[in-house]
């Protein structure tokens, strides 16, 4: 239910800005709600679901109820905006600044879809061309595969949590060299709500993805071994290394995708600034 007022209350924002319809839009018959002057027409309604997400105008144009409830949410925004008309909040200088700067965003994301080719791809020669004068980019840094038992304790904590929460860590840490099972311990005493569940496993992971603390400890860990209680901000770790991963060259097929984005990035940006360059040519521009 929640979800449906968000999609509701997310619509009701697309249709609240609507104008008054004008004359060759077509007879009374044609007009769904009306707050005031400002009317709701059926096509505009359509027009609006259309700019809508698939799945959004699927629900919309399959259940009545849904379309009612969202004419009946179109009605209160509507309302609420022409009382803040009515009290001039529109000429409010920072309210002002708001409509130009989301006026403005519009229309410019509108001549960019105009102008700019968005949706064609790039050639797959250009992609392994790419690919094979810029090999170093794809090389994948060592990696571990880890498991690990977090005790919480926060850095501001009085001294006595402090040690309570290394004693826990070194009793666990006691339990495995007597050869308790590591996901079991993680299952039974981590406070990792992401990883306890799972054994404490953490999948692979390279180097920056972790605080450096816990990095260092796990990557001078060898697999199959645990390494010593490790502090960090989030609490005492234990971390197990089930495997690791030397650095490697990551085929084509696997990187395609990332080359193909970045080259299209960067061909509209390259459209776009040759566009503001000419525009420049055709406006005057004082900057002082």
């Amino acid at each position: 239910m929640l979800q449906l007022k968000k999609i509701l209350v997310t619509a009701c924002l697309f249709l609240a800005a609507t104008s008054p319809l004008p004359a060759a839009e077509g007879p009374e018959a044609d007009i769904l709600a009306s707050v005031g002057e400002t009317t709701l027409s059926t096509s505009r309604f359509n027009m609006m679901i259309d700019m809508m997400p698939p799945q959004v105008q699927i629900m919309l144009r399959s259940n009545q109820e849904m379309k009612k409830e969202l004419i009946n949410r179109w009605v209160e925004i509507n309302l609420l905006v022409q009382e803040a008309l009515a009290e001039g909040l529109d000429k409010d200088p920072l309210s002002a600044l708001k409509i130009e700067e989301m006026r403005n965003r519009i229309l410019v994301e509108a001549l960019v879809a105009r102008k700019v080719d968005t949706r064609s791809g790039i050639e797959q020669e250009q992609i392994a061309s790419y690919y094979a004068d810029n090999k170093a980019e794809f090389i994948q840094g060592e990696q571990v595969e880890a498991q690990h038992i977090l005790i919480r304790v926060d850095a501001t904590a009085p001294a006595e949590d402090q040690e309570k929460a290394r004693k826990t860590i070194e009793t666990i840490r006691q339990e495995l060299k007597k050869g308790e099972s590591f996901s079991r311990l993680a299952q039974k005493h981590s406070e990792d709500p992401g990883s306890a569940a799972k054994g404490g496993n953490l999948g692979f992971f390279g180097r920056g993805q972790m605080v450096k603390e816990f990095e260092d400890a796990a990557f001078a860990t060898k697999p199959g071994e645990t390494s010593e209680p490790v502090l960090t901000n989030f609490g005492w770790h234990l971390i197990h290394i089930v495997s690791k991963k030397e650095p490697e060259q990551l085929p084509l097929e696997k990187v395609s995708k990332q080359i193909e984005a970045k080259l299209k990035a960067e061909r509209n940006e390259k459209v776009l600034q040759n566009l503001v360059e000419a525009l420049k040519e055709k406006y005057p521009v004082t900057i002082k």
